[in-house]
């Protein structure tokens, strides 16, 4: 009988060959606000979704924003995530997942990098942004 935190997610987490390991997944934090200037949603997402047609094209990894303004709805209610701002990331083995994570880290700074743009335009103090990823199911989640 398998005790709470034991689903198939904890299994085969080291790079072992043919195990039954599961998915392979992370969180970013994106550490914006979604908001109606800037829209940062709009700007991870891309043209007609193109950014994430793209990674999850080239990794075979899937992507889902979700939290505070991700308009994503979940759970049996229906209703978006109250938690902050997030993209996820899953992909069959660590291979993929690193290729995801690499392309993701990349969009990451871009949209950072434009962000500061945006707050000097407004005349705000640039916020200080890194990537924060988490590593493994997403706390809670379980």
């Amino acid at each position: 009988q398998q005790q709470k935190g034991e689903g198939k997610g904890s299994k085969g987490k080291g790079s072992g060959k043919g195990g039954s390991g599961g998915k392979k997944q992370c969180q970013f934090s994106i550490g914006i606000e979604e908001e109606p200037c800037f829209r940062v949603c709009r700007r991870i997402l891309g043209p007609q979704g193109q950014h994430m047609k793209d990674i999850a094209q080239s990794t075979g990894a899937k992507l889902r924003i979700r939290g505070a303004g991700s308009k994503f709805l979940e759970g049996p209610e229906q209703k978006e995530s109250t938690d902050p701002l997030q993209l996820c990331v899953s992909a069959p083995d660590a291979a993929a997942l690193q290729r995801a994570e690499e392309r993701v880290c990349t969009l990451l700074k871009e949209i950072y990098a434009q962000y500061k743009d945006f707050q000097m335009s407004e005349g705000k103090a640039p916020t200080e942004l890194r990537i924060d990823v988490h590593h493994g199911p997403r706390p809670g989640s379980f």
